[in-house]
């Protein structure tokens, strides 16, 4: 019997031969963390909609979505079209542009708490500035963030991700700048009552958790005098319109975007009120920045922001992700596969492995029995997607609008298929 991931490698010769080459000119091989990959990284030709294609010519429905980017899918003719007539007239022009106007006023009217903006290239630098800005108009030093959250790669954003060891490069006068927390609200607060020197709580907008925690953090945040910043980097513009600030009408003091802010181009973005915005400039907080604002970024993010406004593309994305949902805990139940599948908006995660009760949004509920499947399991069972045609994590499918409902019940197909290879080589 072929393996998994003997037939993985079958499928992909050319992808494992350039993979070698990047082994030679990159770091383990890629130049972004989550493109690593066992057997070898996974090397992509092109893409239209909600499929693409690799250099081997295998066709894929696709559920990374350019990071969580493509909320319009791949090659969508209109951010074509437009960056197309863009690049014809100039990509740098050492001057501000119409289209940053359009684009950060498209912003603002999308998302209310926004009264001032600045771009930038990518989350990552949205959120250092939202640090930098926190602190300039406090006058305080401390970050209060949540344990294990992701906030890019910057020294002090990252401190306390999962994958923080403390053995790369930042300087512990860093790590002291910044307060560890879980989410308990009780734990927050006696945080806040502790120190007079906090500047501001950042919480990911994408983490999954009932909006009560979320309404709890800004009433905490408010009381002691602490600026809330709200990371919306993948939950902007997909959650609802407004993010998950809209979708629980919550009023941040400053929020992060990038992802589908650009409409698939680098671009980032931190916005709020005018008066910690304008703490840059004025001899107080400099902000350079070559491609702040390009006219091909604003060009493609103000196109994209002008169709989901104006279009049913998040409730498109939703009603797939709903079906989704729906199918794979169907195959999960039927072949007696512990875990369940669960998420807000067009995000589907799962979790394998543990056997509980879950609500589809919010995820377990009550006691948990077994061991969540670990990451060589999930390399196998990726692996098993990829063959057969369908580009995800196992762990998280982000969907788009233009995912159809072929797709999607294909998708569950070819899940219950690989869950049975697995079951039948002894990976499950």
């Amino acid at each position: 019997m072929t393996t998994i991931t003997e037939r993985f490698f079958e499928l992909h010769p050319k992808s494992a031969s350039l993979a070698e080459r990047g082994r030679r000119l990159f770091p383990d091989g890629v130049t972004h963390d989550i493109r690593r990959a066992d057997p070898f990284a996974m090397y992509m030709d092109r893409g239209a909609g909600a499929h693409k294609w690799d250099v081997d010519g295998n066709e894929y429905i696709d559920y990374r979505t350019g990071h969580g980017s493509m909320i319009l899918g791949q090659a969508e003719p209109r951010i074509v079209a437009a960056v197309s007539d863009a690049v014809a007239k100039g990509t740098h022009l050492s001057a501000s542009s119409e289209m940053e106007i359009k684009w950060g006023e498209l912003v603002s009217e999308l998302v209310p708490s926004i009264e001032k903006m600045r771009f930038h290239n990518s989350g990552t630098e949205a959120v250092m500035m939202a640090f930098r800005m926190a602190r300039t108009f406090t006058g305080k030093d401390k970050i209060v963030r949540f344990q294990d959250a992701f906030h890019g790669w910057a020294d002090g954003p990252y401190v306390g991700t999962d994958t923080d060891h403390g053995d790369n490069g930042i300087p512990q006068s860093t790590r002291d700048s910044i307060i560890l927390v879980e989410y308990d609200l009780d734990q927050v607060e006696e945080t806040l009552k502790a120190s007079d020197d906090i500047a501001a709580v950042v919480f990911q907008g994408n983490v999954v958790i009932r909006p009560q925690f979320i309404e709890g953090l800004r009433d905490l945040t408010t009381r002691y005098g602490v600026l809330l910043i709200m990371d919306e980097v993948v939950s902007g513009f997909r959650w609802s319109l407004a993010g998950n600030q809209g979708r629980y009408n919550i009023t941040p003091d400053l929020t992060t975007m990038a992802k589908i802010l650009a409409g698939g181009l680098p671009g980032g973005a931190v916005g709020g009120r005018a008066d910690i915005i304008d703490t840059i400039g004025k001899g107080r907080i400099a902000h350079p920045g070559t491609f702040n604002a390009n006219p091909l970024s604003a060009t493609a993010g103000m196109t994209a922001l002008q169709i989901v406004r104006d279009e049913p593309i998040l409730e498109t994305a939703d009603a797939r992700a709903e079906r989704l949902k729906a199918g794979l805990n169907e195959v999960l139940t039927r072949l007696e596969v512990p875990g369940y599948a669960y998420g807000v908006a067009s995000i589907v995660a799962t979790k394998l492995g543990v056997d509980q009760s879950f609500d589809p949004v919010y995820g377990g509920t009550g006691e948990a029995s077994g061991t969540p499947y670990s990451g060589a399991v999930h390399s196998v069972l990726d692996q098993g997607m990829i063959n057969n045609g369908i580009y995800c994590f196992v762990g998280n499918f982000i969907l788009s609008a233009t995912h159809s409902e072929q797709d999607v019940d294909r998708t569950i197909d070819v899940f219950e298929t690989t869950l049975r290879q697995a079951r039948e080589e002894g990976t499950i």
